[in-house]
């Protein structure tokens, strides 16, 4: 009687699962090997495939239109990716650094400027009722001991974290050590993936799941080839705001903002802070005058430019773009605006996949119903 039982059959699947979940937290060990190695290579894996999507239109009009093979491609695509990144280490980020070195020793002798300052308004007779009610002395010594520190506190994080710091320059070289290997055989074997499922896996494909392979592919290619042409748009209208300005490296930090306006909310304000270390100290209006410049094009591109360029390509009305980013982002932060989009668009040709075998199959039941009668 307990054998033919639901309640029996289902506490014993209850069970099965309940003890099978114990005997993975038992032995999570045996997989930390894997999930070191998939942490590894997500975030190359994740590089490498956007920029597959960006340069995949490249070779592909270099095969067609000169012939050239898609291995010497590839090659060429990483000579250029490898030179942008030696132009931005050998020019911006020693720029940075000489700056921020400047700005360190210009702050050692931060604070006798403003005790001479306090003290010269302390002096003048419209602050002198004022400088009878407050303590002077006694303020500008706790600035002084709240600046000491701040300093201390910083070169004690400093060393306490070179650890830290030491992690961090070792995930940033094996990221870009993968990066080039992993786009290298994308881009020449990346054609290769879906007519190899289509001849070894999918080869009695009667749902027609290679088109929807194939759709999906489409999705994500318009809508990186889509985020590229925005931030090439920034990029653009960067460059040439830079370069009526007089700033230095205006190529490079507009391709940097190109680059951080992916970012979404949060890229503009990183993309501007080469701009802002390098030209603040000697020019500080032209670095005010910059980073306006730039915040006003960003919310143009934000609230209006980036949602009509990706709604067009993938298909979707700016109004759920702008919707989609404002949700998933209060919810998730940064990481989700950015997967929000080509999410949505993913799942929409999934349950427009899914509805269509349904009404198939509808139509085919309604058929042999059909049949049936007439019979």
């Amino acid at each position: 009687m307990f054998k033919t039982s639901k309640l029996f059959f289902w506490t014993i699947e209850i069970l099965a699962v309940a003890l099978l979940i114990f005997l993975l937290t038992k032995i999570g060990f045996i997989f930390q090997p894997i999930r070191v190695i998939l942490a590894l290579l997500f975030i190359p894996f994740i590089i490498a495939g956007f920029l597959y999507y960006i340069f995949n239109p490249v070779v592909e009009y270099l095969e067609k239109k000169f012939k050239v093979k898609r291995s010497i491609s590839a090659l060429l695509v990483i000579l250029v990716l490898l030179g942008g990144m030696y132009l931005i280490f050998a020019t911006i980020i020693p720029n940075i650094i000489n700056q921020l070195t400047d700005l360190i020793n210009a702050t050692g002798n931060l604070y006798p400027h403003v005790r001479d300052w306090v003290e010269s308004l302390a002096k003048s007779p419209r602050f002198s009722q004022l400088a009878k009610q407050i303590d002077i002395n006694g303020l500008l010594n706790k600035i002084n001991i709240s600046y000491v520190d701040v300093l201390h506190s910083l070169l004690n994080n400093i060393t306490i974290s070179i650890g830290g710091i030491v992690g961090v320059i070792s995930s940033i070289a094996t990221v870009m050590i993968l990066v080039p290997i992993l786009l290298y055989y994308m881009i020449k074997d990346g054609q290769k993936i879906i007519p190899f499922l289509k001849s070894h896996v999918l080869i009695e494909d009667k749902l027609n799941i290679f088109d929807l392979l194939e759709t999906m592919n489409n999705t994500i290619s318009r809508y990186i080839s889509g985020v590229a042409l925005d931030a090439l748009l920034v990029f653009v209208v960067v460059f040439i705001g830079y370069t009526i300005l007089g700033i230095p490296y205006a190529f490079l930090f507009a391709l940097f903002a190109g680059f951080t306006n992916l970012i979404p909310y949060a890229g503009p304000y990183i993309g501007v802070l080469p701009m802002i270390f390098t030209v603040v100290f000697d020019r500080p209006w032209t670095a005010v005058i910059a980073t306006a410049y730039v915040l006003i094009l960003q919310q143009i591109d934000g609230n209006v430019v980036y949602p009509k360029i990706i709604g067009s390509a993938i298909k979707v009305h700016p109004v759920t773009v702008m919707v989609l980013m404002l949700i998933s982002g209060s919810l998730y932060g940064i990481l989700g605006m950015i997967i929000a989009v080509p999410t949505y668009s993913l799942v929409k040709e999934i349950v427009k996949f899914i509805n269509g075998l349904y009404r198939n199959h509808q139509k085919q039941k309604k058929s042999k119903i059909i049949d049936g009668n007439m019979l």
